[in-house]
């Protein structure tokens, strides 16, 4: 299970004059539950655009890992396991992976990764796209459809992790 995001930084600008242009910056960090675990993060999110002040504008979200996304879908347990099992099909993780092989690999070394192979986690990430998501603001409130809520994928190991919000408009 996730541990409760803490944030530890949040930064916002704006112009002297009422209408101008905000930017509002905030960083969560917490600790993922690992294996494809799916971390429900839109109340945070939506907390940052109050706090921002934006009341139109746009809120970008955003994973600065490589073994991690942030989607925006459904929070439903039924479309998360079947989103699981085709991941799992798709990218299998017993398949070889040069990523893993320490007598090849020489790049972005990482003494933790040695120990456990995890570049099926970046083939994952590869294709879920981008690593992070922007959401329209509107009358200070996410533009987000009836069942959609912004969803923090870790698709390695249990790890530390943070994500970024940007929310920049008026």
């Amino acid at each position: 299970m996730a541990s409760a995001p803490e944030t530890t930084e949040a930064t916002s600008s704006s112009a002297a004059n009422d209408g101008a242009l905000k930017t509002f910056h905030r960083e969560t960090h917490f600790r993922t539950a690992g294996g494809l675990s799916v971390t429900d993060i839109t109340d945070h999110v939506q907390e940052a655009v109050h706090e921002s002040g934006v009341r139109d504008g746009v809120c970008c979200v955003y994973s600065p890992h490589t073994t991690c996304s942030v989607r925006v879908n459904e929070y439903e347990r039924g479309f998360l396991e079947d989103f699981s099992v085709l991941l799992r099909r798709l990218v299998p993780t017993e398949h070889y992976y040069a990523h893993d092989d320490w007598d090849r690999r020489t790049e972005n070394v990482c003494e933790e990764d040695m120990e456990v192979g995890n570049g099926h986690s970046h083939c994952m990430s590869m294709l879920l796209g981008p690593a992070g998501e922007s959401i329209p603001v509107r009358e200070g409130e996410l533009c987000l459809g009836q069942w959609q809520r912004v969803l923090f994928l870790e698709l390695d190991r249990e790890r530390d992790r943070r994500w970024l919000v940007q929310v920049v408009g008026v």
